[in-house]
């Protein structure tokens, strides 16, 4: 406990802390802050960014390759400003690019050594602080915030947003070293809110992270008698209490939401979904090299200049930017998920930061737009991070050894 706290009121920490405020900002305008959270947010990092910028890290080059690849993709953006067909939505979508470079500059800057621990330490408050809340709205039947939409605010992040930091927090747990009660507890808790809440994508994503974890993880992992223990004991809960279990989690759960073959014909959602992609396509059809330019999805979805994605990056990029903003985009978690495949299985810290990534990757993919784009970018930012300082590490470590 005495090290979480040291952890906790360190420097490191903070810069990790409000550089999380910074790009999850939109997810916390229900907090009543005096000050607008975003620009708060944004006004420490500034500071933190002048205090740092007096020695910059040299990264290795694959590093500077990713980071090319980002910052290539918000260059088209830019340049697409001069033949597009939006007015509105691309203002709004020119502000979100410039957060974008952001949150990929302030780590590349601030951050001097390894952050995983301090990463890991935020990411558990994060998840008790979700689990206190929650429950107390669960309990208070508050919870229909999340469904109906007469019950809808701005200020509230969307049962998605919570869903896929709930999947988030979970994944983080795995880099535990040590199996423990309360740690299991806090995994069922999780999962549970995970379920009532509903979302699909968050639930189905997390079990398919959690697949590749142990798929890339499998030659680290050790059968002792702790393990063998708990799998049994998790066996005899679920073959006794099976069905007071299933009763428990889907008592306020509507089933029929996990059902893909009978949501893809009756769930709204799904079929707006199915719609937009099919708008959005027809859009790439008729301007496949350059796109129509930034913003322009709003129109090619509603035929309205307005705030409107295909919840989907790969056809949003193609969309406004054409074949080349569909091969950039692609080009950057090409080259992310391939390079690091070999190197997250010899590194257990490497690999669930990795596996944050895919996450978001997949969500992103299904629901996403690239106005919250810099969620993403904050995860796979901070592993750049992490693997940079790591690698030198280990090179260091082999020099001396030598």
């Amino acid at each position: 406990m005495g090290d979480f706290f040291k952890t906790v009121f360190s420097y490191n920490f903070f810069k990790v802390f409000i550089y999380f405020i910074f790009v999850f900002s939109g997810s916390l305008k229900w907090i009543p802050f005096p000050i607008d959270i975003t620009l708060l947010g944004a006004f420490l990092c500034a500071m933190v960014l002048v205090l740092e910028i007096k020695s910059i890290t040299i990264f290795r080059r694959e590093v500077y390759i990713q980071v090319l690849l980002i910052l290539l993709l918000m260059f088209f953006f830019l340049v697409s400003n001069l033949y597009t067909v939006s007015y509105i939505y691309s203002e709004k979508k020119n502000i979100a690019m410039i957060l974008n470079f952001l949150t990929v500059l302030y780590p590349f800057i601030v951050f001097k050594n390894i952050v995983f621990e301090e990463l890991k330490k935020l990411m558990y408050v994060i998840g008790g602080f979700a689990i206190v809340v929650l429950l107390y709205v669960y309990f208070t039947y508050t919870f229909i915030i999340f469904f109906d939409v007469t019950q809808y605010s701005e200020t509230i992040p969307t049962y998605l947003a919570v869903g896929i930091m709930l999947s988030a927090c979970f994944i983080f747990s795995m880099s535990s070293q040590r199996v423990t009660a309360p740690l299991i507890i806090y995994r069922i808790i999780l999962l549970f809110l995970l379920t009532q809440l509903g979302g699909r994508g968050p639930f189905f994503n997390l079990i398919l992270c959690i697949g590749v974890y142990y798929f890339l993880n499998l030659k680290n992992i050790k059968l002792n008698y702790k393990v063998v223990l708990s799998a049994a004991t998790a066996f005899f809960v679920i073959l006794f209490y099976l069905h007071d279990i299933v009763d428990f989690i889907i008592e306020n759960v509507n089933i029929d939401r996990f059902n893909l073959l009978k949501a893809s014909q009756e769930d709204e959602s799904v079929i707006y979904r199915v719609m937009v992609i099919n708008k959005g396509l027809e859009s790439f059809y008729s301007h496949p090299f350059i796109g129509t330019g930034i913003g322009s999805s709003g129109i090619a979805l509603t035929g309205i200049d307005q705030v409107e994605y295909p919840h989907n990056l790969l056809l949003e990029s193609m969309i406004e930017l054409g074949l080349v903003g569909g091969l950039a985009y692609l080009s950057i978690y090409i080259y992310f998920f391939l390079y690091n495949l070999e190197i997250v299985r010899k590194d257990k810290k490497l690999l669930v930061l990795y596996v944050i990534c895919l996450l978001f990757f997949l969500e992103d993919m299904k629901s996403g737009s690239f106005d919250a784009w810099r969620i993403n970018l904050f995860w796979m930012s901070i592993y750049l991070v992490q693997y940079n300082f790591q690698m030198n590490y280990i090179s260091k470590k082999v020099i001396h050894s030598v």
